[in-house]
């Protein structure tokens, strides 16, 4: 865990919604893992009071830059979408567990929705770096909240479902990842609590036999595991999730 001023390389919207911001930091690029996230301070005053937490987009540990992808209408968002080129953002991370991935694993299945699925991003450019087959699964409401395809490494196999037919397969997301079970070795996954339960419910004839691994989408304030804001209530227990996840099996959390 480090706390760095990190200098911003570049801040541009991605797609509606969303905006890309690059940041360099030796530290951050050299220690960060997919699945982790780091937690912003996006003031410079104390208001806000607390940090944003924001999950890591991509990693380049040889250039030392780190990549967020981000939305929302907050005090927080709306600072962070002012920083320019040359600016510095005080980071505190990489925090928290991200995915694992098991050494024999060939075949990874990742699933998300709208731009939530920022972290997969960065867990897929690590699997395709190894040799490993991705999947992509990018679910949306329309068309125009899907994930541009340039964010996606070249090598990602991207299927799109959209709930409104606009583009892709018509429907949600977990109807389009009934086609790949067969195929992945493992799953991982990113989004709403909605979408965790849909794919409970698409794939509980599948355990043990499958590891399906996912972000627990709860509020973080301190992202340390001081305050306990973001303790999760699992099959196993009450999880801190920034301390101990965010990276949870599908299979503890309960709905």
């Amino acid at each position: 865990m480090n706390l760095v001023d990190a200098q911003v390389v570049s801040n541009q919207p991605a797609f509606p919604g969303a905006n890309l911001m690059w940041l360099h930091s030796t530290e951050l690029a050299q220690t960060a893992q997919p699945g982790q996230f780091v937690m912003l301070r996006c003031s410079a005053t104390w208001d806000p009071l607390l940090r944003r937490a924001l999950s890591i987009h991509r990693i380049q540990p040889q250039s030392g830059n780190v990549a967020l992808l981000y939305g929302g209408g907050g005090a927080g968002t709306e600072f962070l979408r002012r920083r320019l080129t040359g600016d510095t953002v005080n980071v505190l991370g990489p925090l928290g567990n991200g995915y694992t991935t098991h050494p024999a694993t060939r075949n990874l299945l990742l699933i998300g929705v709208s731009w939530g699925l920022s972290p997969l991003i960065a867990l897929a450019e690590q699997a395709v770096n190894a040799d490993r087959a991705v999947t992509l699964l990018a679910g949306a409401p329309t068309a125009a909240h899907v994930v541009p395809g340039e964010l996606v490494p070249p090598q990602v196999e991207l299927a799109v479902a959209t709930e409104d037919g606009s583009l892709g397969a018509k429907g949600l997301v977990t109807e389009l990842a009934g086609q790949y079970w067969g195929w992945a070795d493992e799953v991982y996954a990113c989004g709403p609590m909605a979408l965790y339960k849909g794919l409970a419910e698409a794939t509980a004839t599948l355990w043990p036999r499958k590891t399906v691994q996912v972000l627990a989408d709860m509020p973080m304030a301190c992202g340390v595991g001081a305050c306990f804001a973001c303790t999760l209530e699992t099959r196993r227990g009450l999880v801190v999730t920034c301390r101990e996840g965010p990276a949870v099996l599908l299979r503890d959390l309960l709905f």
